[in-house]
């Protein structure tokens, strides 16, 4: 290699002026304007040759991800209420959204009725305990995050999520916020992130009547967020828990 494009390679990194003298490789150093514009040449060669790339279409722009909002027709449930405290009702509903590359499942299982139970939550008060749980599995893309809602419309009931461990379920899913009651002017919910293509949350729910006799309705909302190469959708499933008056009322 000859002395010249040593000199000249020297100055390309070291940022220092070399030139031959006598056979020997002689250092000077830069001054500050000369320090300034490599600097800048520093950030604008990449720069341009990123924009050149781009608008040769060597360097394709990043896809652009659309968000989709779908929500699912509801599920009702309507019971009646118990004359008395029932120990196994097994009584269920169920509400699947399906697609090529994915499939939810957001169910409840009712287990039992009490009356006038005086342990907590129910303290003397009527009130059923069901499960809630959501399957979700994706063949591409992934999912991000599971929401559980539990909204009831009357003033005369209260929900309450159990915060136990033995019944609070995930799989594939890390727990990130839960509120675990709500009136109807609040509501309650469990939240998580998903960590794998497919999950499963599960938790046991205590539905309160604080009313001797009368009919209730709970809005249970399950929204799931999945993305894949082109597409952020936000699924929405919702259940609709109802109960009439026993027939005595």
């Amino acid at each position: 290699m000859s002395t010249s494009l040593i000199c000249a390679t020297l100055n390309l990194i070291s940022g220092n002026k070399y030139k031959k003298s006598s056979g020997f490789l002689e250092l000077k150093k830069l001054n500050g304007t000369e320090i300034k514009a490599l600097l800048i040449l520093s950030i604008v060669v990449p720069v341009g040759l990123l924009a050149a790339f781009r608008f040769t279409g060597i360097l394709g722009e990043p896809p652009e991800v659309c968000v989709e909002r779908i929500t699912v027709e509801p599920v009702t449930l309507a019971l009646q209420r118990p004359l008395e405290t029932c120990e196994r009702i097994d009584t269920s509903a169920q509400n699947v959204w399906t697609q090529e590359s994915a499939s939810i499942t957001a169910g409840i299982d009712i287990a039992t009725y009490s009356e006038g139970f005086l342990e907590s939550p129910f303290y003397g008060c009527d009130g059923l305990t069901f499960k809630t749980y959501v399957n979700a599995s994706v063949a591409r893309g992934y999912l991000s995050t599971v929401r559980i809602c539990f909204h009831p419309v009357d003033a005369n009931a209260v929900v309450f999520v159990s915060e136990q461990r033995w019944s609070l379920d995930l799989e594939n899913a890390m727990l990130t916020s839960l509120r675990y009651w709500s009136t109807n002017e609040t509501e309650a919910y469990i939240k998580a992130n998903v960590l794998n293509s497919s999950c499963s949350v599960s938790d046991q729910i205590f539905w309160v009547f604080l009313d001797e006799n009368e009919s209730h309705e709970l809005k249970i909302t399950v929204e799931v967020v999945h993305t894949d190469e082109t597409t952020t959708k936000i699924i929405t499933i919702p259940i609709r828990l109802r109960i009439a008056p026993s027939e005595e009322g």
